[in-house]
């Protein structure tokens, strides 16, 4: 009974990770802003890109930190169901470190929904000699908050690997976290935070297909 109850529970997880990351990619694709490539760089491009989307850009603003709460709280699931006290330590730092992301994304999308609401304004009063910063301007919240969540992916991979629960998808999820904080810190020195999710989609389906 006691497996059958674990292995509902992890198929459970994977599901509503899984329904998560596709929020979360919705979030990630509603705004004209970030479909575009490359990325807006001057300042009044940027502005219009935001002023003229009046439902995309809140939208990924509110669905981003929804995102990252229900992930926390599903490490937290997973963190309690895991057998053995080194797995359940890795899943507790994992926890504590997404939920942290979770916090440090909250300005960003906070400074987003006042820049969506005050865009057509900046766009009236713009002085090209003056031009505001539109985006970056807290690059570091947005360095510790990304470095929290790769490192959180990172350590509940290891988890579930130590648990027996992925023994082998684990350790993958684990080795793309950690490749991913060197490509994104030494090589891209940016990092789209829906790859991150795309690690998670691993995460998910093989939660899904756990026996």
């Amino acid at each position: 009974m006691e497996t059958a109850n674990t292995f509902i529970s992890w198929r459970w997880i994977g599901v509503t990770l899984m329904v998560t990351v596709v929020i979360f990619m919705i979030g990630a694709g509603s705004a004209a802003y970030f479909r575009q490539w490359p990325l807006p760089s001057d300042p009044l491009d940027q502005l219009t890109a935001i002023a003229n989307d009046r439902i995309g850009w809140p939208l990924q603003a509110i669905l981003f930190p929804v995102a990252y709460l229900v992930t926390a709280v599903l490490f937290a699931i997973i963190a309690v169901h895991l057998p053995g006290s080194a797995p359940r330590w890795l899943a507790v730092g994992a926890t504590i470190l997404f939920f942290a992301g979770f916090l440090l994304w909250l300005p960003i999308s906070i400074e987003r929904l006042q820049l969506g609401a005050h865009a057509a304004e900046m766009i009236r009063t713009y002085d090209p000699g003056v031009p505001p910063i539109v985006m970056g301007g807290a690059s570091w919240v947005f360095w510790s908050q990304t470095l929290c969540i790769l490192a959180a992916i990172a350590l509940m991979g290891a988890a579930l690997a130590v648990a027996g629960v992925l023994p082998t998808v684990g350790w993958v999820i684990t080795g793309l976290a950690v490749v991913s904080i060197v490509l994104g810190t030494l090589v891209m020195h940016d990092w789209p935070p829906f790859i991150s999710y795309i690690i998670l989609l691993v995460m998910a389906v093989g939660l899904m297909r756990t026996s």
